[in-house]
């Protein structure tokens, strides 16, 4: 083809191809890109608002024919409520943040209740609140298929592959984040504990048999003799999904007993390398920042000069979501050492705190049996399902002779 050209010609000829490859991929790589990139997106929404379709449709089974509403009235309010929405409260002046937050957060979940109340009825009230955190988490994966939706519409209309691409590198710890909201749907409607729920399997296992009150709103506690000291083991009331007011009953016990210590026990999120179910000891009071709760224990039991410990069980955030890995059930008697070990430096009195949901974990040590039971039965299941679909891709195979 260059059999007659000399070498400097051809060489010309070559460079002169590459600037127009050059040229044209300067004005059509960045398009290719985002065509990529938003193709990926769009899947992913897809797959998301699959998620919310079978989270619907399975709250909806679990009301069944528990309702007063035709089946077109339960659809269309359960759809309606996927908008819901709650406005972050004004920042510009910090002072009474915290207040805020926590009023907003109560009247979230007031406003959640009384929804799962209007579109049920003859439900049992642990049943209605499993069913509300089964509804907020189908709402959270709802919420975040849109903000991605907006963000792909972005990209169209302005054509910046730029903001696909930090939106595409942030996609996997998303995608994580969802799969988890999406695994917990059915683990809230059927009253299976999560991995949260470890704080208050522990309370439950604690007690006992000991006698147990209502302390405060959603929150019982339990007095136990535990080598010779007088111990408050607090925990949201179960076994309904439920988190308690863990910083008001603290305060009522605070202000009628010399409490010399705090014990909180709680999920933590572990670091990549580290095992699921390992337990560690530390200080401060662990409990996650919703609803401002853990400031306003902190701020009152500083005043007060008491000193809180805490015990950590380590588990992915995800994990935390959903249905509890039998290596964090299987850390309760790690988690009870340690608490003893805490209580070694308290003369009289202390309070251990089982900090978490209470998703299917009760009050006594029978519900916290029964609580482990229904970990393992699901583990079971689980396990089962998997060698079912193994036989079946291996069968499919099988056909081909491969």
């Amino acid at each position: 083809m260059f059999g007659n050209l000399a070498p400097t010609d051809i060489i010309n000829i070559v460079n002169a191809v590459l600037y127009v490859l050059v040229f044209i991929s300067f004005f059509f790589l960045p398009r290719l890109l985002t065509w990529q990139i938003v193709s990926s997106l769009e899947f992913k929404v897809k797959t998301y608002n699959d998620m919310v379709i079978k989270s619907q449709r399975l709250i909806l089974k679990k009301i069944g024919t528990k309702t007063k509403l035709t089946k077109k009235e339960l659809d269309d309010s359960v759809k309606g409520m996927m908008d819901y929405f709650v406005i972050e409260p004004d920042a510009v002046e910090p002072s009474g943040l915290a207040n805020k937050i926590r009023q907003l957060t109560q009247r979230h979940d007031k406003k959640l209740d009384m929804f799962i109340d209007d579109i049920t009825s003859g439900m049992t009230p642990e049943e209605k609140k499993n069913l509300a955190a089964g509804m907020m988490h189908t709402i959270g994966i709802y919420q975040i298929s849109k903000i991605i939706r907006h963000f792909i519409e972005l990209i169209k209309e302005t054509k910046n592959y730029q903001l696909g691409m930090i939106l595409q590198m942030q996609l996997p710890f998303i995608d994580k984040q969802v799969k988890a909201l999406y695994a917990s749907v059915p683990a809230f409607t059927n009253s299976i504990p999560v991995g949260d729920c470890i704080g208050p399997l522990y309370a439950a296992t604690l007690i006992g048999d000991a006698k147990l009150s209502r302390i405060s709103e959603g929150t019982v506690v339990a007095i136990k003799e535990i080598n010779g000291k007088e111990v408050y083991i607090l925990k949201a009331e179960g076994p309904g999904a439920n988190l308690g007011n863990i910083d008001e009953a603290i305060r009522k016990i605070v202000s009628k007993n010399k409490i010399e210590k705090i014990i909180t026990v709680d999920a933590s999120g572990k670091l990549e390398g580290e095992k699921t179910g390992e337990v560690a000891m530390g200080v401060g009071f662990a409990m996650g920042p919703r609803g401002a709760e853990r400031y306003f224990a902190e701020s009152f039991l500083m005043e007060k000069g008491i000193p809180v410990d805490a015990i950590a069980v380590k588990m992915k955030p995800e994990e935390a979501l959903m249905p509890m890995p039998l290596e964090i059930k299987n850390a309760l008697p790690k988690i009870d050492k340690a608490v003893r070990a805490e209580l070694k430096e308290v003369k009289k009195k202390a309070i251990v705190c089982g900090i978490g949901v209470t998703v299917g974990v009760g009050n006594n040590r029978k519900a916290a049996e029964d609580a482990q039971r229904v970990i393992e039965d699901y583990h079971k299941r689980e396990e089962l399902r998997k060698k079912e679909e193994e036989k079946k891709k291996s069968g499919f195979w099988k056909r081909f002779g491969i």
